[in-house]
């Protein structure tokens, strides 16, 4: 790794914290104690002993107005944009950092399509160190793979391809049973187009560039970054990326590790493969794979992500970059502004998710500019706003007439996609127990009346094998009554996967009818759709 000239300023070290003269700073600088200087106001910069790689600031002392991001907040909440956290980052320092229970700092999220961004950035390190170059071609590096009698695009597609999303593939193609990522990427079947030309997303192209590293190194791709980059910026030890069921990471998709990982990586991309001062992936490679390499105008409907796109980074207005991960998990690198904000959630099913996020973030970067002095007052009600963080519960009243008259009433479903036989609605003060029976067998969920209940859902989906259903996710479950005889409720996934179903219960004297809504990839496929049944 070569040392490198830091800008950036000498910090407070975290033994100065027990000294005399401390004061509490705000909650939403994490609880630390920082120095007060002899004028009263907080010193520049302080550390958290179990934070490393990351300083933390006054949002004043960075140029951040406190209301400002009480105002982002505000907007987001007022949107619906159901966040899990969120990090903003000004001139290398945290400035500002909550949680939405259970969610917390040493809590693993899933990146989903952030793992990408991670995945680029692996590769830059193998090209750094002359182990792969983008003009390898993935025929040459996986020839056991290629079919028989293969197409010349297959036979043309380069490292570089695959990382600006320009495959011979039109589409992210599924893994077919039992063959490799890299062979269900090489033998699609699908109508091909010469490699390098358009912009077509393809996770299984991500899951390539990871299985060339797997290949090479004889070790899982984080695990090869784990020295040199990962451990270096701090990193959880024992972050991981979901595996395929042919044994390679999920890396289009399935990276997990905490808010405060994520912080740590956009500063290693803001600072283009440096960190603290020291050189950890070429410059060169880091300045091509947060650029514009390719139109991505026709890839996607969101207008926020028609910049163009890198190596798996997407390119956004202002000249920004960003990891981009279904659900509202992104960092949003601002070089213009030298500022970064850092969300997850499960934006899925609430909103435009991106789009709303970052028109918040860009009012917020209008206000910022040099230091200034703090703002006490609005620090302590951006404090106590973060301290109080909670999940929007289902609109409508905790109590109803209905909930007597259809209180343990058993009705039989008929025909519906969902495969219910049957279910039953049990209500007591503050909770509703869901009864029901489907193709899989029979199973309760509790209902919060005015709050969320954790709990785990009782049929198993994939954990950290994708495919294998061995885990038991945790959720949260809340429901009201939207009407008098009609009970909708909740249901959040926050475990290795994100996700929502929203149930209606719609009676009407002894007939009901059921509607299930759910947003959440690869699984809770038998929970959508429309049946009905009788009392």
């Amino acid at each position: 790794m070569e040392n490198i000239k830091s800008d950036r300023r000498t910090f407070i070290k975290s033994s100065a914290l027990g000294a005399l003269g401390m004061i509490s700073v705000p909650s939403f600088l994490t609880g630390c104690a920082v120095p007060e200087s002899k004028t009263g106001s907080f010193s520049d910069t302080f550390v958290q002993e179990d934070a490393k790689g990351l300083v933390f600031a006054t949002p004043e002392s960075r140029g951040v107005p406190t209301g400002a991001i009480l105002d982002m907040l505000d907007t987001l909440e007022a949107k619906r944009v159901c966040l899990h956290s969120f990090i903003l980052l000004r001139n290398g320092a945290v400035v500002a950092e909550g949680y939405w229970p259970p969610f917390h700092k040493d809590k693993f999220q899933r990146m989903y399509s952030v793992s990408k961004s991670f995945t680029s950035v692996a590769i830059g390190l193998m090209i750094t160190e002359g182990k792969l170059k983008l003009e390898d071609k993935i025929a040459d590096i996986f020839p056991e793979d290629i079919p028989a009698n293969p197409h010349p695009f297959v036979l043309q597609a380069t490292v570089r391809d695959l990382l600006m999303m320009s495959t011979f593939n039109p589409r992210s193609v599924p893994m077919q049973p039992g063959r490799t990522s890299v062979w269900s990427f090489l033998n699609s079947g699908e109508t091909l187009r010469p490699p390098g030309a358009i912009f077509a997303y393809d996770t299984q192209g991500t899951n390539t560039l990871a299985a060339i590293i797997e290949k090479k190194e004889g070790i899982p791709f984080l695990e090869y970054m784990r020295s040199k980059i990962l451990d270096p910026i701090g990193f959880s030890k024992d972050a991981y990326c979901i595996q395929n069921t042919d044994g390679r990471s999920w890396s289009g998709s399935g990276v997990l590790c905490t808010s405060r990982d994520l912080a740590r990586f956009a500063l290693l991309c803001m600072n283009m493969g440096a960190f603290e001062g020291t050189r950890l992936v070429s410059k060169a490679y880091m300045q091509a794979a947060t650029s514009r390499q390719i139109d991505n105008t026709l890839g996607k409907n969101e207008a926020e992500m028609k910049y163009g796109y890198g190596y798996q980074f997407w390119c956004l207005r202002d000249g920004g970059f960003a990891g981009y991960g279904m659900g509202g998990q992104y960092c949003l690198c601002m070089p213009k502004y030298d500022t970064i904000l850092v969300t997850t959630g499960d934006a899925q099913l609430d909103s435009e998710g991106l789009g709303e996020i970052l028109g918040a973030y860009m009012v917020l970067l209008k206000r910022v500019g040099s230091k200034m002095a703090d703002d006490r007052v609005a620090q302590k009600q951006l404090s106590s706003k973060i301290e109080s963080l909670a999940f929007r519960l289902p609109d409508g009243q905790l109590q109803s007439p209905a909930a007597v008259r259809y209180n343990d009433k058993v009705f039989k479903m008929e025909n519906n996609p969902m495969k219910w036989s049957g279910f039953r609605l049990s209500f007591t003060p503050g909770e509703a127990t869901l009864h029901y029976t489907n193709a899989n067998g029979n199973f309760s969920l509790r209902i919060g009346l005015g709050n969320y209940l954790p709990q785990s859902f009782p049929e198993p989906y994939s954990g950290k094998v994708s495919g294998i259903h061995d885990t038991y996710y945790d959720i949260l479950v809340a429901g009201a009554w939207t009407s008098e005889n009609v009970f909708t409720c909740a249901i959040k996934a926050v475990d290795h996967y994100l996700g929502t179903i929203r149930m209606q219960f719609a009676f009407q004297n002894d007939t009901v009818c059921v509607q299930m809504v759910k947003q959440a990839e690869m699984f809770w496929d038998n929970y959508q759709g429309v049946g009905w049944g009788r009392g």
